[in-house]
């Protein structure tokens, strides 16, 4: 047996907030979720699978665009004529609504409906296949959803699928919570996962599996994409991650003792040089001076960054890169504080700027689109360096800036 787990497709992602590109590359950023996409069903084309398992989040949002359902609807046709059937699973961001009776997908689509069910496919092999999984009937899932899928199927293989986040007892558990032990408890011999943008193997015996997205969408959404062509070997299913993303998201940081903008412009040169990427990568790079601009220079600072950008488009272009976000940092003010105090900060700060903490403050805010899309480009990083600034710049006596 041999089948493809994907997750989090995220169609037609608008990428609120990138201003400024290149005309090709923004294009290539509008397009990046497709053509990421379509790196799946390829590869289900030229593997032969036997189907194909998307668990949640196909599209971005539940209202789809035109474009994105007219896509699925090509690429699911392209799976029925090599007759590869595809079972579907609506997650948080495209949770079942009207507009999902307005397309009526080919025949080897199967859609879960908003309770568990499970559905049977018999292979080319003469094995059969269970498939449990459910849609999300809302953008919140908190109840024990798990509870209602059934034990293993008298069946070769008996997999789960589920669009939702590992439990942590928390008021904050929205997206379908589980444990390991709750799923282990069912006996499936693999369990799809979507919801977590991250591929991710949480347990081998049996495999859980998040898939992660295939195309990262924000700053904060960095690493390897892709997802996993899972194969029968003996008893047991092994996940071979691919990866499928057209671009790429980095963070990165340079430290200089420059101390004017054209030989701070030089050292970032010199960096793109240094650290070329296989793929056109968006970068927010921070730069941290050890030395302060002269104040010509700094009066300059706040329009250097875009002029960097267009006067080294050449060096950007060779380095495949591009900077989304270019940070300086001045030199910060050293204050005298015990070597304990300073201790405890930086566990403290390490423990309160997870994300698990930003998700928690953040809470229902989250959930507009307009707050969403700016958290997605902010990082625990981003956050804990603002908390810095604030407390310097009260420590010396000014006016925290709101920035």
């Amino acid at each position: 047996m041999k089948f493809i787990h994907a997750a989090d497709l995220h169609l037609d992602s608008p990428f609120l907030g990138l201003t400024g590109l290149p005309t090709q590359l923004a294009a290539q950023v509008r397009q990046s979720t497709f053509a990421a996409a379509t790196k799946i069903f390829d590869r289900a084309l030229a593997e032969h699978v036997d189907f194909v398992l998307l668990a949640g989040d196909l599209f971005d949002r539940a209202e789809q665009s035109v474009a994105a359902q007219a896509y699925l609807f090509d690429q699911f046709r392209r799976l029925a004529a090599a007759q590869i059937p595809v079972v579907i699973s609506f997650g948080n961001h495209d949770y079942a609504t009207d507009q999902h009776q307005l397309v009526a997908y080919p025949a080897n689509v199967t859609v879960f409906g908003p309770d568990v069910t499970t559905t049977t496919l018999t292979l080319k092999s003469g094995e059969t296949v269970a498939i449990s999984g459910f849609s999300y009937p809302q953008r919140w899932v908190s109840d024990d959803v798990v509870a209602a899928y059934p034990p293993h199927a008298a069946t070769d293989w008996h997999l789960g699928m589920l669009h939702g986040a590992v439990a942590t007892g928390g008021t904050n558990d929205h997206y379908a919570p589980f444990t390991l032990d709750d799923l282990r408890q069912k006996h499936y011999d693999y369990w799809a996962l979507g919801h977590i943008h991250h591929h991710r193997l949480l347990a081998e015996n049996p495999p859980i599996v998040y898939a992660g997205n295939p195309q990262g969408r924000a700053i904060n959404e960095t690493g390897a994409k892709g997802a996993y062509l899972v194969t029968s070997q003996g008893h047991e299913l092994v996940p071979e991650f691919f990866e499928t993303a057209v671009l790429a998201w980095d963070t990165a940081t340079l430290t200089t003792a420059a101390t004017t903008l054209v030989a701070l412009g030089q050292e970032l040169t010199d960096w793109l040089t240094a650290h070329p990427a296989s793929l056109p990568t968006l970068t927010a790079l921070t730069i941290t001076t050890t030395r302060s601009l002269a104040a010509e220079e700094q009066a300059r600072l706040a329009e250097w960054p875009a002029l960097f950008q267009r006067t080294q488009r050449t060096a950007l272009r060779a380095a495949n890169r591009y900077f989304v976000r270019l940070t300086v940092v001045p030199p910060t003010a050293t204050l005298t504080a015990p070597e304990l105090d300073q201790s405890y900060w930086e566990q403290g700060a390490a423990q309160v700027f997870t994300p698990a903490n930003v998700q928690s403050v953040f809470g229902k805010l989250a959930q507009e689109p307009s707050l969403a899309a700016w958290l997605d480009q902010v990082t625990p990083r981003d956050l804990q360096q603002a908390a810095s600034r604030r407390l310097n710049q009260r420590v010396r006596g000014e006016n925290p800036d709101v920035s």
